[in-house]
C-alpha cells in the first residue's frame, strides 16, 4: 500500500523534497487547450526523488468538446510521461451520466498509448450510474470517498465502501483536506492498493495482457509473433502493441515483403538518433530532419513524435 497526493497549480510552491510521500498525481491538461503549467515541474521533481507518479486529465464534456478531442490533447500533452506515469480521467464536470463520453475517452487513450487509464469520480457518481461498461473493459477506479474509516486503508476499504460495479478501488482519496509536514495548506491525500511494482503495471500497458513481457521483447520478436497469429488483425493488434504498433507493422510488411507507401508516426525513445531510427525505416536521417522541420539533427528528446515517410 503506498500514500501519495495529487496537485496541481494550486498547490504552486509546494517543495516535493519536505512530503513524505510514495507517489505525486500532477494535473496534466484541461479540455482540448489548457495544460497546467506547473505540471513538468512538479512530476520531474518526483520522479528525482524516486516517486511514483500519475498525471490526468480534467474532463469538460459541458464546453461541448468531444471525447476523441480532448483524448488526442491529453496524449499529445503528455508524452514524456507515458508509459511510466498512470494516465487518468477526471470525471467532475458536466452530465456525469454520459458513460459513453467517458469510455470513448478512455479508449482512445488506450488505443494510441497502449496503456489503461483509470477514472476518477466521487462515491456517489460511482454508485449513481452504471459503469459496468467501462469496469467489463478493465480500467480502474481512482474514488474520493471521505470520512471513511477515519482515514485509514485496509482491505475492507478497497474492497467494500461502496463498490455496485468494480471489484476494488485502485486508488483511494479519502481528504481534500489534509495535512502533511512541510506543507502549510489543504491537500488531497490518497492510498493506492498496492506496491511499487503494482503501480508499475499501471503505468506500462493493460494490467490483465502480456505488456510486461512485450515490453522485454525486441520489435523483431514481436513481429514474428505477430505473423503467427499472436496478436490478431487491425484494432486489436493496434490495442495490444500500443505504441509500437507502426515500428513492429513495419518490419511484419519487411518480412512478408509487402510494399507500402504511407507516412507513420515514430515516438522517439530513450537512446535513439536520427541515424538509427532512419536505418529501421529505410531512410536517411536528413530526410527525417527535412520532413519534420529539425534544424539539429543531433536534438531529439524522448516522447517527441517524428513523421517518417516511407517509400
Amino acid at each position: 500500500m503506498l500514500k501519495g497526493i495529487d496537485i496541481s497549480k494550486w498547490q504552486a510552491g509546494i517543495d516535493l523534497t519536505k512530503i513524505d510521500t510514495d507517489f505525486v498525481i500532477c494535473k496534466a491538461t484541461e479540455g482540448v487547450g489548457y495544460t497546467d503549467p506547473y505540471c513538468d515541474s512538479y512530476y520531474q521533481i518526483a520522479k528525482k526523488l524516486n516517486k511514483k507518479v500519475g498525471v490526468y486529465h480534467f474532463a469538460r464534456p459541458d464546453l461541448g468538446n468531444t471525447a476523441e478531442e480532448e483524448a488526442d490533447y491529453f496524449v499529445k500533452e503528455t508524452l514524456g510521461y507515458q508509459k511510466e506515469a498512470i494516465l487518468i480521467l477526471d470525471w467532475e464536470s458536466g452530465n456525469l451520466g454520459n458513460i459513453t463520453w467517458a469510455k470513448t475517452w478512455l479508449d482512445r487513450v488506450y488505443q494510441k498509448t497502449g496503456v489503461r487509464p483509470l477514472i476518477y469520480m466521487s462515491a456517489s457518481v460511482m454508485r449513481n450510474y452504471d459503469w459496468s461498461p467501462i469496469v467489463k473493459d478493465n480500467y480502474g477506479l481512482w474514488v474520493a470517498n471521505y470520512g471513511i474509516n477515519n482515514g485509514l486503508a485496509n482491505d475492507n476499504v478497497f474492497n467494500t465502501y461502496p463498490l455496485k460495479y468494480w471489484p476494488f478501488y485502485a486508488l483511494w482519496q479519502y481528504t481534500s483536506t489534509g495535512r502533511l509536514n512541510g506543507y502549510d495548506e489543504n491537500l488531497d491525500l490518497n492510498y493506492f492498493n498496492g506496491d511499487r511494482m503494482a503501480w508499475d503495471k499501471y503505468a506500462f500497458a493493460n494490467i490483465n495482457d502480456n505488456s510486461e513481457e512485450q515490453k522485454e521483447k525486441t520489435i523483431d520478436e514481436l513481429a514474428e509473433e505477430v505473423i503467427a497469429g499472436k496478436y490478431g488483425n487491425g484494432e486489436e493488434r493496434k490495442n495490444a502493441l500500443g505504441n509500437q504498433y507502426d515500428e513492429v507493422q513495419s518490419v511484419v510488411n519487411q518480412k512478408l515483403g509487402i510494399t507500402t507507401s504511407k507516412t507513420i508516426t515514430y515516438t522517439v525513445q530513450k537512446g535513439d538518433t536520427l541515424s538509427t531510427i532512419a536505418n529501421k525505416y529505410n531512410t536517411t536521417y536528413q530526410k527525417i530532419a527535412q520532413d519534420n522541420h529539425i534544424t539539429n539533427p543531433n536534438l531529439i528528446y524522448p516522447g517527441q513524435q517524428l513523421v517518417i515517410k516511407q517509400n
